[in-house]
């Protein structure tokens, strides 16, 4: 099975220039624990997770700090006719939950743990 067909493709994403405030209503909204970061020219630039929002809120930072300022920069990505297999892999190798999927340098989908398990569990994979 390739990641194209196993990938959600309805993203959610949020900008570079977004304040922390901004992220946590786009997080809570779009009831996902990450979101890809985009530049102003539409280029995933980085991923901004549950984790980074708490870890900016325990550290008090202030309400008008740039998401580009907590986000983990270079998200890992992955081309969709990748075997579902070994995006399972490159997750476990990497330590990510998720994995951005880009066609031509376009952002077009991601993959979760969650996905792949779902797969596995009605023997999709």
């Amino acid at each position: 099975m390739k990641v194209a067909e196993l990938m959600q493709t309805n993203l959610k994403t949020i900008s570079a220039d977004a304040t922390i405030p901004d992220a946590i209503v786009e997080l809570a909204q779009a009831q996902v624990s990450a979101l890809p970061v985009i530049d102003r020219f539409g280029r995933a630039v980085g991923v901004l997770s549950t984790r980074e929002v708490l870890k900016a809120e325990s550290e008090r930072r202030a309400e008008d700090t740039p998401v580009l300022a907590i986000m983990t920069p270079w998200p890992t990505t992955i081309d969709p006719d990748f075997d579902v297999r070994q995006a399972a892999q490159e997750m476990l190798y990497l330590n990510v939950q998720r994995l951005f999927v880009e066609y031509d340098g376009a952002l077009v989908g991601v993959i979760s743990q969650t996905d792949i398990v779902g797969a596995v569990a009605t023997a999709k994979v």
